[in-house]
């Protein structure tokens, strides 16, 4: 009966320290590049940019960076549980910005930041030499806003623009990565996100300016330039503590 409850204990103690080994609970930072995919990284012609209709089901969007904040907590050994808050930011293509340019006019162009909160399951596939090989997947809501734009266009002494703000909105998304922990410390992952689609509205105004002649005006409308559907690859670093 000794050595039963011996190899019971023994036992239990094995599986407590390999199931810590794969636990990687607590709070992560991590940061690095995004590559959008789809409609949103292709672009549009430059009547699109110059009447602010790039982001109508074509983004545009270039190479951006991501930042964010993750927590885990285990469920059953190798399955942990996760929370996460990430920021994304892309500006346009430089070919677009670049088509838009007036020489001593000020012109901005849209930029998009998509910020997801999601929740999901991280699970450890392996683990090999003090690294631990893992997959996950999770869904949630994202708050997508585009900055605003004043872009321009000249033909000879015509100088014509349209301003636009943009308004916050929100859809469903999801990500899906596989990663790799050095020690539980550092990690480096590759992901797949899909942020869902949402319209892209707001209010725009017309304003010219002809010799002197007309100046100043503008013509305030609402728009709804159809649905954008933030997509990409990510690539990042994390710290685990």
């Amino acid at each position: 009966m000794k050595n039963v409850k011996k190899a019971i204990a023994l036992v239990a103690v094995i599986l407590g320290v390999s199931t810590a080994s794969f636990a990687q609970n607590g709070f992560s930072l991590h940061a690095g590049g995004n590559f959008p995919m789809g409609t949103f990284g292709k672009g549009g012609s430059l009547s699109d940019i110059a009447l602010n209709n790039a982001v109508a089901e074509v983004g545009g969007a270039a190479t951006g960076y991501n930042a964010g904040l993750k927590y885990q907590f285990r469920v059953v050994s190798h399955l942990n549980a996760f929370v996460s808050a990430d920021f994304f930011y892309n500006g346009l293509k430089s070919e677009l910005t670049d088509a838009v340019q007036v020489e001593g006019v000020e012109t901005s162009a849209p930029s998009y930041m998509n910020i997801p909160a999601m929740v999901g399951l991280n699970y450890s596939v392996l683990k090999i030499f003090g690294s631990t090989i893992w997959a996950e997947a999770g869904a949630g809501i994202n708050f997508r806003n585009i900055n605003g734009s004043n872009m321009n266009a000249a033909w000879e002494n015509l100088v014509w623009g349209r301003d636009a703000e943009y308004k916050l909105s929100t859809s469903l998304g999801w990500q899906a990565g596989v990663g790799i922990s050095l020690d539980n410390k550092v990690s480096i992952a590759l992901h797949y996100y899909n942020l869902g689609a949402a319209d892209v509205n707001g209010e725009t105004s017309f304003s010219s300016e002809l010799e002197g002649i007309i100046s100043g005006e503008t013509k305030p409308t609402e728009f709804t330039k159809g649905k954008l559907s933030p997509s990409m690859v990510v690539i990042r670093l994390g710290y685990h503590f």
